[in-house]
């Protein structure tokens, strides 16, 4: 009986002990070290329309046509380049998928597509073995919706290769958020599944 009394005591103790810790004020959480984090607010201040050298290349360009050449063809891929502002990329003059999709965002802006009709999207997109994170574009063009990937990592392809989501239906695992230089948005899955397609940007 004494043994059954003093095990009812020590739960009972621990039992308050971890009450009394569990209300105490916790230490702030740790860092993850080993990850570079993008601020959805910071994804968007890197595309700059208004950027002098972005600006001046739009100029010389005129069309989406011959921005999207420009990027494709003129803008070394390189994965390991960091989100830069767009004409950090045009300076450097290579980038990431991420950094290429940017300096073309910034580049439609600069033309004049409106906000509304130009976004980057990320997600993931399969390559045998692994899965990687991947960026690509779409605009809304001349009364079409094109789905854009400048950066040849997955093939070279032609301006208006990919109507409505025909890339993301060949290439995509998952798309994850999408943003321009006026706002950042989580794409819906409900939103997917009620057929509604991806969320606006205006």
């Amino acid at each position: 009986m004494l043994k059954i009394a003093i095990l009812l005591a020590s739960l009972a103790l621990s039992f308050a002990l971890g009450f009394a810790v569990c209300g105490m004020k916790s230490s702030p959480p740790l860092s993850f070290h080993d990850i570079i984090i993008n601020d959805p607010v910071e994804l968007s201040r890197l595309i700059t329309p208004k950027d002098k050298r972005v600006k001046a290349l739009a100029e010389e360009l005129k069309t989406p046509e011959n921005a999207y050449r420009y990027v494709q063809e003129h803008i070394i891929d390189d994965a390991a380049v960091p989100a830069l502002p767009a004409g950090e990329i045009l300076t450097a003059g290579k980038g990431s998928c991420l950094g290429k999709a940017i300096l073309l965002c910034a580049l439609y802006r600069a033309i004049g597509l409106p906000a509304s009709s130009v976004r980057v999207v990320a997600g993931e997109v399969d390559i045998p073995g692994r899965i990687v994170d991947h960026a690509w574009l779409e605009i809304e063009y001349k009364g079409r919706c094109i789905q854009q990937d400048a950066s040849n990592v997955l093939g070279a392809f032609s301006f208006d290769q990919f109507n409505k989501t025909a890339y993301t239906e060949v290439f995509i695992r998952d798309e994850e958020f999408v943003f321009n230089d006026k706002q950042f948005a989580i794409i819906s899955h409900l939103n997917k599944i009620k057929g509604m397609g991806h969320p606006a940007i205006r």
